[in-house]
């Protein structure tokens, strides 16, 4: 028989691999291998998961019962260290002192001969699971065989069965074995994440598995998988053994793909701290180069906005200088005139239906206190009063009022001695007199201010 062997394991999504508590290990002189999840609220799950793992590949055992104690001595004494270094937490030195237990689901499987004919045999507790998918599979329900301490129908819940660290009246559920001829096949060692997409994934699930060739394809296989909801977001770890038969007596390895979790730990951490060694050379370096230089179209931009700021800043200081009284005048004389005052500077372009471009402006407001700006609305409209009236006068053939004053003004005497007849006041003659006189009514406004 020929086994090739496969071994990958992922952490939670976010987390490290520190902080994963899946563990296996492989052991091919003596064809034993194992898989354990530690239970993630428990006390060092990760610690007696390894210790589980490790205890069973690599050690013969009289019994089970033998195999739980060593290990619950060995779990034991690891955490008595940590627990009484000075540097631990005090939430941690509680729990150890209550005994508080490490929990984990845990499956086994070994390759033994017989005579002359090999055997398989396996035991499972909790919801980590072995699947054997024969060379001839027709069938994935009828075919494939399935090893877990669940029942049927298969849930995945957070209440696994479990071995505890502590007691042998701590366990919880009952293991359940299994053993068959070792014939050709994949045997799936797999933790619950895992285990719950293969059942779901069926088939699927067993071509995706051959393609996985190292580390860095399962990591990206489990992102993809978690990313589309079909696998939930675990540790995920799977031990996939392939048989071939060879026509030989004896079981020989061609291939072992197997990835340490403590190489991966180590690997992680040193990326980590390069990482955090960078960063800190690249705030050192600004702080020492504070004055780096700048690029032209940075300093040209610049250079724009302060020239755009400083011309405003200038408009603006010579409108301020106008005081209340001109502007008054050049409001009034644009309301004789009927030009429409504007406000260049709050031009709006919008374009009409014709596809040309139109500019709305906004006029600009002359802001009189509201005492005195009754006052200001009463004259003005007395004095449009006396425009309108003068107006219709003249169109009724009439001199206006203020025509008669400007003829009442004038010499007749002088006028005639110089021979020049009597002429009508022309129209900007007219329009000259009433800014005179529109100055004259005006002028105690104005000197209110």
């Amino acid at each position: 028989m020929k086994i090739s062997i496969k071994g990958f394991i992922s952490p939670k999504e976010a987390e490290l691999f520190y902080d994963c508590a899946d563990r296996y290990a492989i052991n091919e002189k003596v064809h034993k291998f194992a898989i354990s999840d530690g239970v993630s609220k428990s006390f060092f799950p990760k610690v007696w998961a390894d210790v589980l793992v490790s205890n069973w590949v690599n050690n013969q055992w009289e019994s089970d019962s033998d195999f739980i104690s060593s290990c619950q001595e060995d779990w034991l004494n690891k955490v008595t260290k940590i627990a009484e270094r000075s540097d631990t937490k005090w939430f941690t030195k509680n729990a150890f002192n209550r005994k508080e237990p490490g929990l984990a689901t845990f499956v086994s499987l070994r390759f033994f001969k017989k005579k002359k004919e090999w055997f398989w045999k396996a035991h499972a507790l909790g919801d980590s699971y072995l699947f054997f998918v024969p060379s001839n599979l027709k069938n994935f329900e009828s075919d494939v065989l399935k090893l877990s301490s669940k029942s049927e129908p298969i849930e995945f819940d957070n209440f696994p069965d479990y071995l505890s660290s502590r007691s042998t009246t701590n366990h919880k559920g009952e293991h359940k074995p299994l053993s068959e001829t070792l014939s050709e096949g994949i045997f799936f060692l797999m933790t619950d994440a895992l285990a719950e997409w293969f059942i779901n994934e069926k088939e699927n699930a067993i071509h995706k598995i051959e393609v996985w060739q190292n580390q860095t394809e399962f990591e990206r296989f489990i992102s993809k998988e978690r990313l589309s909801k079909k696998l939930g977001n675990d540790d995920s770890a799977i031990l996939a053994i392939k048989i071939e038969d060879d026509k030989k007596d004896d079981l020989t390895y061609d291939s072992v793909k197997i990835s340490d979790i403590n190489a991966l730990i180590e690997i992680q951490q040193k990326e980590i701290e390069e990482a955090a060694k960078k960063a800190e050379e690249d705030k050192s370096k600004e702080q020492e180069e504070p004055n780096s230089e700048v690029s032209p179209e940075k300093i040209e931009e610049s250079e724009s906005i302060e020239i755009e700021n400083s011309e405003e800043k200038i408009t603006n200081s010579e409108k301020n200088k106008k005081g209340l009284p001109e502007r008054f005048f050049e409001h009034i004389s644009n309301f004789v005139s009927g030009k429409k005052e504007e406000k260049q500077s709050d031009i709006e372009i919008k374009v009409n239906n014709d596809g040309e471009e139109e500019k709305s402006y906004q006029q600009e407001r002359i802001i009189i206190p509201q005492s005195e700006e009754n006052k200001l609305d009463i004259e003005i409209s007395e004095n449009q009063e006396t425009l309108d009236s003068e107006t219709n006068e003249r169109e009724m053939g009439k001199p206006s009022k203020t025509v008669e004053s400007n003829l009442e003004s004038r010499n007749p005497e002088a006028e005639n001695q110089l021979g020049k007849p009597e002429e009508k006041p022309t129209e900007n003659e007219e329009k000259e007199a009433k800014m005179q006189s529109l100055k004259k009514d005006s002028k105690s406004i104005t000197d209110k201010f």
